[in-house]
């Protein structure tokens, strides 16, 4: 492969395996690290497919160098495959912003490896068509992987105290409005898992004035409703069922708008606690 840093063919044994578990661990770090920019809530499973899509489209690796004019368009589909698989369906707006960070995100960190590449030129490390390969060995990956995951973990479960706060939510829907006070927690990860989008849980007798007729005649017991209706796993405080959810027609926390479903629940969700919701969903200022 040539090395336009120092004009030489370099020459380098590429192991399928190793290449597609590196690429597999960067790549889900770049998409965790642009849902975190944009303070989106990524559901781990989406964001490891995503990962995968990306380890894949790795392989292009092993090919002759590409042209701009291939290599681009290649990387802004794979982009967008990627984006559409961890966040899921979404408005173009939304989908455009989430597209332009993890691109963002990947050409820093493409910058950084030609970096590294260029000035200190390492004989394990080769760069073609945009792809970065190490070659080190599986055992010494799965280690560093395994030490990455947990000391995740670990600053996770250190935040986790720290982002639990409230807010103000006003729900719109055919101009009746309510406005609750809701919690702010982590440990809610309530998402449509085909839609992508993440459900603020609210509480039934609250938010009585905007619930859509079908979902109050399912509530109310009337199996015949069901089938007009969407359900969702959900776990509260008290008890675990699937709850209905339901578009809204606005959504503001405190007044920033946020593309969220509304899902009711009749359970307790906690003392003076009228919804609740995960802080990823929260717009950027």
């Amino acid at each position: 492969m040539y090395n336009y840093s120092t004009s030489e063919v370099k020459s380098l044994t590429v192991y399928i395996d190793v290449l597609i578990l590196l690429n597999l661990y960067i790549n889900y770090i770049l998409v965790r690290a642009a849902a975190l920019s944009l303070r989106r809530s990524a559901n781990r499973r989406r964001c490891v497919f995503a990962a995968l899509l990306g380890a894949f489209g790795s392989l292009i690796i092993l090919a002759p160098t590409l042209p701009f004019y291939v290599n681009i368009p290649y990387k802004i589909l794979l982009c967008a495959g990627m984006v559409l698989i961890a966040f899921g369906k979404q408005k173009l707006r939304d989908f455009l912003v989430c597209a332009l960070f993890f691109m963002l995100v990947g050409l820093l960190f493409g910058g950084i490896l030609s970096g590294i590449e260029a000035l200190f030129t390492p004989n394990g490390m080769i760069l073609n068509n945009g792809v970065c390969f190490f070659n080190i060995p599986i055992a010494a990956l799965a280690s560093f992987t395994a030490g990455a995951y947990f000391l995740m973990k670990l600053v996770k479960r250190l935040s986790d105290g720290k982002k639990t706060r409230f807010c103000t939510v006003k729900i719109t829907r055919n101009g009746a409005s309510v406005t609750l006070h809701g919690l702010c927690d982590t440990g809610c990860e309530v998402r449509d898992v085909f839609l992508g989008k993440p459900v603020i849980v609210c509480d039934y007798e609250k938010t009585a004035a905007i619930i859509p007729d079908e979902i109050v005649d399912y509530l109310a017991g009337k199996l015949d409703a069901l089938e007009k209706i969407r359900l969702i796993p959900c776990q509260t405080v008290s008890s675990s069922a699937a709850i209905p959810v339901f578009k809204a027609q606005s959504v503001l926390i405190d007044g920033k708008q946020a593309d969220v479903l509304v899902g009711i629940s009749k359970s307790n969700l906690g003392d003076d606690i009228e919804c609740i919701f995960n802080p990823g969903i929260i717009p950027a200022a």
